[in-house]
């Protein structure tokens, strides 16, 4: 049985990754530190737990003492790229400090397990042309991108240092079930959904016709599985759905869903948000024989809305 380490692997993307690793009857060992994840997420998936901060080198080298030996790390823990501005210091210690600590421990392993990076498509910036694809020129604009940057960096260089095997992905909007929202974290569609639900009306930041490309939790984790035991070299792969939807037809689909008819709220843009997002998801499609299966609508309709149903009691 291959042990699989999930780094952040209480939080959105790492418990439904966790869960389908599970399933597959994987030694599943999860690492996280609860500030966003929860334990919650994780029940009824057979896995072992430590609460403990990527960031922390002296978190890693007890975990090392633990668990000497892992097969494949896959690497989610993060912090928010909406909170990389109000605290560039904490998002450098997480998204740097973290692959580091990952890094040196899978290099003492032999073999090396293979490391699995969950990037960010916003390293793109705003395009020149669209859709956007791994060819185009990296143009960060908040310290979470340079910061996932500089991750990619040091897993290329590690790779060749120690052959220690990786792929690179780099995400478009992920959505889904068990997505937590708060006062500081607000991803766009589980914010929607939770503040129609109360009959309160959502806030639309700048004009509403930026645009996003959504790809639903399902999609990546049934890529990251795929990535297991495909050599991808050190080229970065895009997953999207390949779709652009701006944040006012988002808007218009939830709450034609729902029956909800009051206009939304309206405030400034945020500061280093990308203007558009469409990404070209054909080099994953074919390196990984995969593609993404759900609609925006049937992701938003069959899974974030019973889900969100259910935490608010409705």
């Amino acid at each position: 049985m291959r042990k699989i380490l999930v780094t952040g692997g209480a939080g959105f993307v790492g418990s439904h990754l966790s869960k389908k690793l599970s399933e597959m009857n994987f030694d599943v060992i999860v690492i996280d530190d609860l500030s966003n994840g929860r334990r919650e997420n994780l029940e009824g998936v057979k896995h072992r737990f430590f609460r403990l901060d990527v960031s922390k080198k002296s978190h890693f080298i007890k975990f090392s003492q633990m668990i000497e030996h892992v097969d494949v790390i896959y690497h989610l823990a993060c912090h928010p790229r909406s909170l990389s501005f109000q605290n560039p210091w904490k998002d450098v210690s997480v998204n740097v400090k973290g692959i580091i600590n990952v890094l040196e421990y899978a290099k003492k392993i032999h073999p090396p397990p293979k490391i699995i990076f969950s990037s960010n498509s916003g390293i793109y910036g705003t395009p020149h042309k669209l859709p956007i694809d791994e060819s185009m020129p990296d143009q960060p604009s908040t310290p979470y991108d340079v910061d996932k940057l500089a991750a990619e960096y040091f897993l290329k260089i590690y790779h060749d240092a120690y052959h220690i095997p990786i792929t690179i992905f780099r995400f478009a909007t992920v959505y889904g079930s068990r997505q937590r929202v708060s006062r500081k974290w607000k991803p766009v569609i589980a914010e929607f959904v939770i503040k129609m639900l109360k009959h309160i009306p959502p806030t639309i930041e700048g004009d509403g016709c930026q645009t996003r490309d959504f790809i639903h939790v399902s999609d990546v984790v049934n890529a990251l599985v795929r990535a297991m035991d495909i050599d991808t070299g050190k080229s970065v792969l895009i997953l999207s759905s390949n779709t652009e939807t701006s944040i006012n037809d988002l808007y218009k689909t939830i709450s034609n869903i729902l029956g909800f008819d009051a206009p939304p709220k309206k405030a400034p843009p945020k500061l280093g948000d990308v203007r558009r997002m469409w990404y070209d998801n054909s080099k994953a499609k074919r390196i990984l024989n995969w593609e993404p299966k759900t609609t925006l609508r049937d992701g938003i309709e069959k899974d974030v809305i019973p889900h969100y149903k259910k935490v608010l009691g409705i």
